[in-house]
């Protein structure tokens, strides 16, 4: 009688915990009507602000807990739309499209500085694959988050080559990448 009472309060404290693991984070169902992702460009003659029409997330957060414990995004370089077809056009030879098309983001953890809690991850662009922390801003009130920040990237540091045109355009190699992500907790299955 004592090991079917064992027996049964060991399953109790194996199911409770399967149960309280799969409460613990729900995936984030993104608003694309209020999210945004953009890069901003400088160059000596035509600065821009490049918008991503569509990308995918995959981004698990804890109403309990402050910071997302998941984040992927991912997207395709011919989604990046600069309001010019014919410059949207030349990014895409730049970026070797047809071997390099997407972009990613993978979160590998947070950490606090100061008051700023930073983003600590691998992005990947034209094939290589670089560290990178980025400040952000997360908040959430019941189920709606909202998750921004904004990072300055080299793409020099993407293997991809200084732009310059007829010795009179230079584009400058820092961007500058903004971010909103808004969403809604997906209810527990």
């Amino acid at each position: 009688m004592l090991r079917m009472k064992c027996a049964n309060l060991i399953l109790a404290v194996v199911w409770g915990a399967a149960l309280a693991v799969n409460a613990i984070a729900a995936p984030l169902t993104i608003d694309f009507q209020q999210s945004k992702i953009q890069v901003a460009v400088s160059s000596t003659i035509d600065s821009f602000v490049g918008h991503l029409d569509k990308f995918e997330s995959a981004i698990d957060c804890d109403p309990k807990d402050a910071l997302p414990a998941k984040a992927d995004v991912t997207f395709d370089f011919a989604n990046l739309k600069t309001g010019n077809p014919d410059r949207d056009a030349t990014m895409l030879g730049w970026l070797a499209y047809a071997t390099n098309p997407m972009a990613s983001f993978h979160l590998s953890g947070w950490k606090q500085t100061g008051t700023t809690n930073v983003a600590s991850g691998r992005l990947t662009i034209h094939g290589v694959s670089k560290p990178v922390e980025m400040p952000t801003l997360v908040t959430h009130e019941g189920t709606k988050w909202e998750i921004s920040g904004q990072v300055t990237l080299d793409y020099r540091d993407f293997n991809l080559p200084k732009i310059r045109k007829a010795l009179v355009l230079t584009v400058d190699p820092k961007l500058v990448v903004t971010f909103r992500l808004v969403g809604q907790l997906s209810p527990s299955k």
